[in-house]
């Protein structure tokens, strides 16, 4: 059996068509042991998939400040061969696993620092043009170290 590979997502359910049946279920057919870290209410095995769960719900704030760190928690402990994630509140997990000797991949969904611009949440615009232009460096920063970045 090829590598073990675990995929983590904490913006995305497990069920997830493009993460769990193109991303995972593809690896899985091709011989990989795949773990993804998802929302979801339990452990399960679906489909040759082993999901481990990350509480479902929960705001930006819990997204940001609690799940991510509750994966990769939950990431370390499977001790895969390859790491891929999903989201930009991820990126401090992956630059952590990279630190452990990791390989790790980053899967570009958008183009963060554009779409912050928009996100009112954020504060004034000028606020978010400080937040953007951070993110971007930030960006620039961690992809030097990443294996793999894939934009979508």
């Amino acid at each position: 059996m090829k590598n073990k590979v675990c995929i983590l997502t904490t913006g995305h359910q497990a069920l997830d068509i493009r993460i769990f049946y193109k991303e995972c279920k593809s690896l899985a057919e091709a011989g990989y042991r795949v773990y993804l870290i998802a929302g979801s209410e339990k452990d399960d095995f679906v489909g040759g998939i082993n999901i481990v769960s990350l509480h479902p719900g929960g705001g930006r704030a819990y997204r940001f400040l609690v799940k991510g760190w509750a994966a990769l928690g939950k990431a370390i402990k499977l001790n895969a061969d390859v790491y891929h994630f999903h989201d930009p509140d991820l990126i401090p997990a992956g630059l952590l696993l990279k630190l452990l000797g990791k390989k790790v991949i980053y899967d570009v969904h958008e183009d963060v620092p554009k779409d912050i611009l928009s996100k009112e949440w954020i504060g004034s615009f000028r606020v978010r043009k400080i937040v953007s232009f951070l993110f971007r460096r930030l960006l620039k920063f961690s992809n030097l170290f990443f294996d793999r970045i894939i934009a979508a």
